[in-house]
């Protein structure tokens, strides 16, 4: 097995407060925390919890941030080999004031490092060899693309944060993985049918062979291009925290593409993924191991077929 993330890596700083400030407003935070993040960090740590020979393509700084940054990723079973070190730059961060009892956040993200990787990095070994590459869209579009050109695998791509993707990109992703508002930016679509049905109409717009689309608590719709489409809802879990959720859906399809499962058994072993990672605090306080999915697959519901 072996799957490849060209991503983002960012350390996060997490400030609690009673509530969110307004436009010009100071509030004052009750406490403050560092944890490592970063869409591209974040899918990586998933897979490598999940699976072997997962390795990361990325930038961080000549500095602490990235030290730390390197050992999370080390530490949840990921090659960082090919994280580069960029001196003069810093690791990218995430600031994020989360209201207490609310849970909503603001976020403000400095790419630091990351708006530093470049195509050549992309075109890499890692990347060449491996049976699944994973893209996100926190760095350049240019690198994105050369790793898609360079891959000789499957290729995912998680459209996020959604921007317009040029017809040379998407004809070389073999999967691509929205979430329902990336979905209707992507397909030009104005907010209305939100059912499975018209949501799958919508990704056969795309022109990518397979869309998976993240619905949250409701699963993820798997669509075919040719064919059909189904609905897998999530086992039942008690969750705490659905921050990181879809990261760790994409790190856990990559996973299961690369050990030659079939796309529908891929996203049900996702959805059963994402579900327990939300049964701790933060983007990767609960990623489960291959041994927590095995065992919370048997309470998966039966994936409905979608007309």
């Amino acid at each position: 097995m072996s799957v490849t993330v060209v991503g983002s890596l960012n350390e996060d700083v997490l400030v609690r407060v009673r509530r969110l400030p307004g436009r010009g407003e100071t509030v004052v935070g009750l406490d403050a925390a560092l944890a490592p993040g970063g869409k591209g960090a974040n899918q990586a740590a998933a897979a490598g919890r999940l699976g072997t020979g997962v390795a990361m393509v990325g930038r961080v700084g000549a500095d602490p941030a990235g030290d730390r940054q390197l050992a999370a990723l080390t530490a949840a079973g990921v090659d960082v080999a090919a994280v580069r070190r960029t001196p003069g730059t810093p690791t990218g961060s995430a600031t994020i004031p989360v209201e207490e009892g609310t849970g909503e956040n603001l976020i403000v993200v400095v790419p630091g490092a990351n708006a530093e990787l470049t195509p050549g990095d992309a075109d890499v070994e890692p990347v060449r060899s491996a049976r699944v590459v994973l893209l996100q869209l926190e760095v350049p579009l240019a690198t994105v693309l050369a790793a898609a050109r360079s891959a000789t695998g499957t290729v995912v791509l998680t459209p996020a944060p959604p921007q317009p993707l040029p017809a040379d990109l998407l004809d070389r992703v073999d999967v691509l993985v929205p979430n329902e508002h990336e979905l209707l930016q992507l397909s030009g679509a104005a907010p209305g049918d939100s059912s499975p049905a018209g949501l799958a109409a919508l990704a056969r717009t795309l022109g990518v062979g397979t869309v998976v689309v993240t619905l949250g608590a409701r699963g993820a719709l798997l669509v075919h291009r040719a064919g059909g489409a189904l609905l897998q809802a999530p086992p039942p879990v008690d969750a705490v925290d659905t921050t990181g959720a879809g990261d760790c859906f994409c790190g856990a399809l990559a996973v299961a593409l690369a050990a030659g499962a079939a796309p529908d058994a891929a996203v049900g072993a996702a959805v059963t993924a994402a579900a327990l990672s939300t049964t701790g605090p933060g983007a990767r306080g609960a990623l489960p191991g291959a041994a927590e999915v095995a065992a919370l697959r048997s309470r998966l519901p039966a994936a409905v077929p979608v007309g």
